[in-house]
């Protein structure tokens, strides 16, 4: 295991240099319990433990060594290729006139100029919402 703490090249070469103080020192995650629990003795600060991490959860390990998992009640974050990618409400406009989240867990939609008012795609099935008295995409 490893750990790297990269703050004090450029500071033991040029003493007089000003530090930037907003910055923090240190990693901010770490792979695993283990190498979170030497990251965050030797940065002085939590650091999260990666290989917790889920949809929901974030567990950090505290500087003195203990264990704080942060749950939330609906997905924060969720996997898009591999990568985890956090949930972004922020609506965009789409190629077709559409509206959409930056970044949602379920692919929601929104109607764009014609069509349904919404969809949500799971498992490669998709749940659309209509008008009363409108069918389907226009």
């Amino acid at each position: 295991m490893s750990v790297s703490l990269m703050e004090g090249a450029a500071a033991a070469a040029a003493p007089e240099a000003v530090q930037d103080k907003s910055k923090p020192k240190g990693v901010a995650a770490a792979a695993d319990i283990a190498s979170a629990k030497v990251a965050a003795r030797l940065s002085g600060r939590r650091v999260e433990a990666l290989s917790e991490r889920t949809e929901a959860a974030t567990t950090w390990v505290n500087k003195d060594g203990s264990l704080t998992t942060e749950l939330s009640a609906g997905p924060v974050r969720f996997q898009r290729d591999g990568a985890w990618v956090d949930v972004d409400v922020d609506l965009q406009e789409t190629a077709d006139g559409g509206v959409e989240p930056v970044a949602h867990p379920e692919g929601l939609r929104l109607a764009g100029r014609t069509g349904t008012p919404g969809e949500v795609a799971r498992g490669g099935a998709a749940v659309e919402a209509g008008r009363p008295g409108h069918a389907g995409r226009g």
